[in-house]
This record gives structure tokens, C-alpha cells and sequence, in this order.
């Protein structure tokens, strides 16, 4: 019996902790992997404001580190030690596409060097334009399309991120050619299409909101699978190109290597914050859409995607090089 409960006791020193075990002792890194003053970038310090009174006095550091298709940040999270103080947001389409896009050339494999945590949110996503341009709606835009070929231009946020795949599979559903350009964000593109340099972009409604209420943007259609009760006089992309859905999100991730206590930890930390009402009525506020919920539903919401937007690449002939 005494040696039985020596064992017990051994067993219980050895095994890994649950995730209330686990001890923040210094600052902790979330990375964000896009400029400041977008949404990723308030989301995340929306959530380093809620998590650092959880953290025994310890500060919740964000870190903007943007460019490179999120893979900068990418980057960081998977160079960081892996000991549970340093988290990343990240594009669930840049998680889910960059396996499966032919021509990527990525710095880092996402599948081996990142472990999912949690889904954030997703966040309605709308095709805008300048407030001037010749079209009002999505026909009309690819009729002045292909009266003018090669003459429109598209942003993108990223090569293998949502926006450049959505630019690419509108050009080839639509027949219609656009150039497109690389910004480092959201914030940039819409920048350039007020100052008339740019044309179009598929933007986080939050961010263009402001623009298309004023007149200096135009709503021409959402990617959602419904009408959105913010703009509900705007058309949605699949009531002219069938099928066409795609709004962004976002999730958590940490370095491979992370001690599964650790990825439990943040798990469960964030899902207690997204669940909070504040922070819940925050986040409907601004037009996103909470998610959450385990890890493992975030592996399976990467998968999916994967699946979807695979399908697509295939279809399209879509390459990272355009």
C-alpha cells in the first residue's frame, strides 16, 4: 500500500497540469499582424485589456508586427520560446489557404511551426469602391470591367490572405482582369482609394463604414451569406456570382512546441473573456461576430476553410503571384 501511494504521488508530480495551473511571470506578447488602427489591432488590445487583470499584475504587451502577408507575425509567434507568454492573432484564411496555394512561398510552415488556440471572431467583409466611381453595384462594376480591361485596380492585405484570394476569385468568376496591389493592411488600401490612387478593395465593414456613411466610399456588396442589417440596401456577391461567400476571420495561436497546459490556459482564459456581456456587446457593437469555443472547434474551423477555399484555388487557377 505504501509503495502504491508513493507512485500515486510520483504520477501526480509528473503529469501535466490543467490550465488553472499554469503561472504567468512576466509580461506577455500578443502579437498583431497588421498595422495599428484596424480592427485586428483593436481586437487585440480589446483582449489585452481584458486579460491582464487575470494575470497576477502582469500586462498584456501588444505588438504590432504587420507585412509579409501576416507572416511577419507568423514569424514571431513561432520564433518565440514556447512557454506560454507570447500569442498571436492570426487570419484563419492564411492558416487554412497557405498549404493548398500553389506558388506560395511561405517562411514558415503554419501546420508545423503554430498551434490553433481558439477562434475570435469573424467580421463582415464588403467590396468598396470610390465614392466617385462610374458603377453603384456589382453588375455594373463588371460591365465598366470589361468595357475598360486591365484599367481597375484591386487591393489586397497579403498574398494567401483573404482579400487577395477573394480579388482573384471575383476576377475569374467575373471574367474581368484587375490589377492587383499589396498593402500591409486594411487601413493603407482604404487610405489610397480615398485619395484616389486606389480603386477597389474588399474591406472589414468595420473599417469602411465611416467612409461609405459620408460618401467618400461606395458599398457595392458584401461577401456574406446574407444581407447585412447595417447596409441592408447593398446586394451581396453571390446574388450576381453564385456561391460567392467569404467573410474574415481571426483566431489565437502559439508556437508548436507549447506545452499543451499552456494552450489549455489561454483556451480557457479567452473563452472566459469573449463570454463576458461587456465584452460581448463590445464586440456586436463594432459589427463583428464573437466565436470561441474549444481548440479543437478551431482546428476544425481551419479545416474547413481549407477544404472551401482549396476548392476554389482549383477552380480558379488561383497562384500566389496573382
Amino acid at each position: 500500500m505504501f509503495r502504491h501511494c508513493l507512485l500515486l504521488l510520483a504520477l501526480a508530480l509528473t503529469w501535466p497540469q490543467g490550465a488553472g495551473a499554469q503561472t504567468i511571470t512576466r509580461d506577455v506578447r500578443l502579437i498583431v499582424p497588421f498595422a495599428p488602427g484596424g480592427t485586428v489591432d483593436l481586437a487585440g488590445r480589446m483582449l489585452a485589456e481584458a486579460l491582464a487583470p487575470r494575470l497576477g499584475g502582469r500586462s498584456v504587451v501588444v505588438e504590432n508586427r504587420s507585412g509579409g502577408g501576416t507572416f511577419i507575425a507568423m514569424q514571431a509567434v513561432a520564433n518565440a520560446p514556447p512557454d506560454g507568454h507570447t500569442i498571436s492573432l492570426a487570419s484563419t484564411a492564411v492558416l487554412a489557404t497557405t498549404p493548398v496555394l500553389p506558388g506560395m512561398v511561405a517562411p514558415l510552415d503554419t501546420d508545423q511551426a503554430l498551434l490553433p488556440v481558439i477562434s475570435v471572431l469573424r467580421v463582415p467583409m464588403v467590396l468598396v469602391g470610390r465614392g466617385d466611381a462610374p458603377y453603384r453595384t456589382l453588375p455594373e462594376l463588371i460591365a465598366h470591367a470589361r468595357a475598360n480591361p486591365g484599367r481597375l485596380n484591386i487591393g489586397n492585405a497579403g498574398l494567401g490572405g483573404q482579400t487577395h484570394l477573394l480579388a482573384s476569385r471575383l476576377a475569374h468568376e467575373a471574367g474581368i482582369a484587375m490589377e492587383q496591389i499589396t498593402y500591409r493592411g486594411g487601413t493603407p488600401a482604404l487610405l489610397d482609394i480615398l485619395s484616389g490612387n486606389a480603386d477597389l478593395y474588399f474591406s472589414l465593414l468595420p473599417e469602411s463604414l465611416p467612409f461609405i456613411r459620408d460618401g467618400r466610399l461606395r458599398a457595392i456588396a458584401f461577401v456574406s451569406p446574407e444581407r447585412n442589417p447595417t447596409l441592408p440596401k447593398v446586394a451581396l456577391v453571390r446574388e450576381t456570382l453564385p456561391g460567392f461567400t467569404g467573410d474574415v476571420g481571426y483566431g489565437l495561436v502559439m508556437a508548436a512546441g507549447t506545452p499543451g497546459p499552456w494552450v489549455e490556459f489561454w483556451n480557457a482564459e479567452i473563452n472566459r473573456v469573449m463570454n463576458t456581456p461587456a465584452i460581448r456587446q463590445r464586440m456586436e457593437g463594432l459589427l463583428w461576430v464573437p466565436v470561441n469555443g474549444s481548440v479543437e472547434d478551431y482546428r476544425r474551423e481551419i479545416m474547413q476553410d481549407r477544404a472551401v477555399w482549396g476548392a476554389v484555388i482549383r477552380a480558379a487557377g488561383i497562384r500566389a503571384g496573382g
